[in-house]
């Protein structure tokens, strides 16, 4: 028997207790497990008569070991009894426990926090009246494009001869490649310096569309999540603050440095790292709450013939450039986006 009580910030406390026999059922488990590893004259590990033992431990740890196992094993049905989403660990209390009695419990836990969207296709409508449709490349852009091209054509040949790329800044435009027909085929499949410039062009449209459209994507978010109302608790913010830690992390070792190398030379800690991103953390969380709900409120999903296409594809092609793959962990990260990519249909349909 539970009642459960709920608490500011998306947090639940559960009370109640387990019937003696289920409790006391874990005492020959939990027996088991506090004598392996200890060493008793005259017995043989894991062979100690009970008594000995509890002289030894004492009656208080075998119980509590015993209360541990018995929780352990009657959370997940305590979590469907009262249809909770839990986030993170609990905080476990007991309350009373005595051999061949109930015993007695206190479980406080974040859960997923509840969330009420404003209209949020509303929201999209409006932000994407203002939506930008038409996108140019002029003049000036082309030709710093290729005047781009044309310093990283002369870096490479830098690279070859062991000369520091930094030297190219300021090296004499003479030392440059011209900008001819012969050094647009050297760049790729062109045959002339106007179908280089004509790449250039689309390439610098292709990428102001791309900017336009996350700007879009951004403003949506920001005015849905400031607008909805929900608690959100501590540790899910704090969660996404150690995913960002290790992002970053991987992305430096990725680099070739040391972890602890970098954090010396930007004088900061992991600690520090953590503050500074928490209100980006927050934000994240809230975006990622209110995809979720909209998901939910529009009755969104993804097809398990959709999502196995998709893991293979992209199993295929990070294995191909060597890297494993966990299946199981790249499905689930896979039907996120696949989700989302849903939502974003719709918001950005919106008007």
């Amino acid at each position: 028997m539970t009642e459960i009580k709920k608490l500011p910030g998306s947090e639940v406390e559960i009370t109640g207790e387990i019937a003696p026999e289920i409790f006391m059922s874990f005492k020959e488990e939990a027996f088991k497990e506090l004598s392996k590893g200890l060493k008793i004259d005259g017995f043989r590990e894991g062979r100690t008569p009970e008594s000995i033992l509890i002289n030894k431990i004492g009656q208080h740890v075998l119980l509590e070991r015993m209360a541990i196992m018995a929780l352990e094993n009657t959370y997940q049905e305590i979590i469907k009894e009262h249809n909770l989403d839990p986030v993170g660990r609990p905080e476990l209390t007991i309350t009373k426990m005595a051999e061949n009695n109930p015993l007695g419990f206190k479980l406080k836990t974040a859960v997923m926090p509840e969330v009420v969207l404003p209209d949020y296709k509303s929201i999209a409508g409006k932000i994407n009246s203002s939506k930008k449709d038409k996108f140019e490349a002029d003049e000036k852009e082309v030709n710093e494009g290729l005047e781009n091209l044309r310093k990283a054509r002369a870096s490479q040949k830098e690279k070859g001869s062991n000369e520091s790329e930094d030297k190219i800044e300021d090296a004499n435009p003479n030392d440059l490649p011209e900008i001819n027909d012969d050094f647009a085929k050297s760049i790729g499949k062109f045959n002339n310096l106007e179908e280089l410039k004509s790449a250039i062009k689309e390439n610098i449209v292709f990428d102001k569309k791309n900017k336009e459209k996350e700007r879009i994507r951004v403003e949506i978010l920001d005015k849905i999540a400031d607008k909805m109302e929900t608690e959100i608790p501590g540790i899910m913010t704090q969660s996404e603050q150690d995913k960002m830690l290790a992002d970053m992390r991987s992305q430096i070792v990725n680099m070739g440095m040391k972890w602890e190398d970098y954090i010396k030379h930007i004088n900061k800690t992991e600690d520090d790292l953590k503050k500074d991103w928490e209100a980006d953390a927050l934000k994240r969380v809230k975006y990622g709450l209110a995809l979720n709900k909209i998901a939910d409120e529009e009755k969104i999903e993804v097809k398990e013939e959709e999502l196995s296409d998709e893991v293979e594809k992209t199993a295929t092609h990070y294995e191909n450039h060597g890297h494993k793959v966990d299946k199981n962990q790249l499905k689930n990260y896979l039907y996120g986006i696949l989700r989302n990519n849903k939502v974003w249909k719709i918001l950005e349909e919106a008007k």
